[in-house]
């Protein structure tokens, strides 16, 4: 009888950490990708699925994003994602035209903060050594997992076509967000996940307007109970820069950043910031008074599109009290300071 190939004695399992504020949806997307990659030299992988299981509730699709058009939803982890909603969960995998599917959890401790699947058009494409090499996968996913499990998340709406889903999708993610949003560098991450399907994007910034000689403030910069107007010289050298090429505009959309001789105002960690490229920003007002701006921005040059515009300025006017509010905030903490 053949015996099973053995696995390996090490599996490389690219590296899920963050220094500062939690990855975005984008980001962890695109380390989606380089875990793909490393499962696909252990096991035949056409499919590699992954969902994160916040603390309060719910799944998040970390990859693939095409997933989300499918309203694929795995089964709950009630703290533990139970076998047979596992074997259904495959079987369903199987119906839409994979012959191969394993769904293994990502469990820490007594709590599944995860769950991947894998899957392959080939039939008995895996074998008891594919298996074990997915569990440990899992296991080696599992602390990073149980620290993005803690953080809050807002599970973003799929993508609509049709105006009245797009409204009510975004509105109900951004009020969602704005509701969960402790300080300013939680509402600018959340909304950032808010939007993530319907205007994917690799970075959002909320820029607020202060008083001089500050003049701008990064939102997503704050990471207190008071919120302050304080930013780095050279994050305030690369807003007045933006900010006056945009002009009295209500929307703007750069094709590349490098073209006009403009940076992204890097927040405290700078991380890739120098990295993005394209930009969609959105006027932000109350009652026909300036509070600041929404932008969006891309890596990939010319990323945004004339259709992106609409749901910009929509979510402009949905998170311009919001910003307004923050002013206000700092304006009383500074008092009192």
């Amino acid at each position: 009888m053949d015996r099973e190939p053995a696995a390996p004695p090490d599996l490389f399992v690219p590296v899920l950490a963050w220094p500062g504020r939690r990855p975005s949806l984008a980001e962890l997307r695109t380390w989606h990708e380089a875990l793909r990659g490393s499962v696909a030299n252990l096991m035949p992988t056409d499919l590699l699925a992954c969902w994160l299981y916040p603390s309060r509730g719910g799944s998040v699709l970390v990859g693939p994003p095409a997933l989300a058009a499918d309203q694929l939803a795995p089964p709950p982890a009630e703290p533990l994602v139970v076998q047979e909603a596992l074997f259904a969960l495959e079987d369903r995998i199987v119906r839409s035209g994979y012959r191969s599917v394993m769904a293994v959890p990502i469990r820490a401790e007594v709590q599944d903060v995860g769950l991947l699947l894998v899957a392959s058009f080939s039939e008995d494409a895996h074998t008891l050594a594919s298996q074990r090499s997915l569990h440990r996968v899992a296991a080696q996913l599992a602390t990073s997992f149980r620290r993005l499990a803690a953080q809050p998340w807002v599970i973003p709406n799929p993508a609509g076509e049709e105006s009245n889903a797009i409204i009510a999708g975004v509105t109900e993610g951004l009020l969602d967000a704005m509701t969960r949003g402790r300080d300013g560098s939680e509402l600018v991450q959340l909304c950032s996940d808010a939007l993530a399907n319907q205007l994917p994007h690799d970075r959002l910034e909320l820029l607020a307007a202060a008083p001089a000689p500050d003049c701008w403030a990064l939102v997503g910069h704050d990471r207190t109970a008071a919120p302050r107007w304080r930013v780095e010289a050279e994050a305030g050298d690369a807003i007045d820069g933006l900010v006056h090429y945009f002009g009295a505009r209500e929307l703007l959309r750069l094709a590349d950043l490098r073209a006009i001789d403009r940076t992204w105002p890097a927040s405290a960690d700078r991380r890739d910031a120098e990295r993005l490229r394209s930009v969609l920003a959105a006027r932000l007002e109350v009652a026909g008074e300036f509070v600041g701006w929404l932008c969006l921005a891309s890596e990939t040059v010319d990323w945004f599109r004339e259709d992106d515009e609409a749901v910009a300025r929509l979510a402009a006017r949905i998170l311009a009290p919001r910003v307004a509010a923050w002013q206000a905030k700092a304006e009383l903490a500074g008092a009192w300071s």
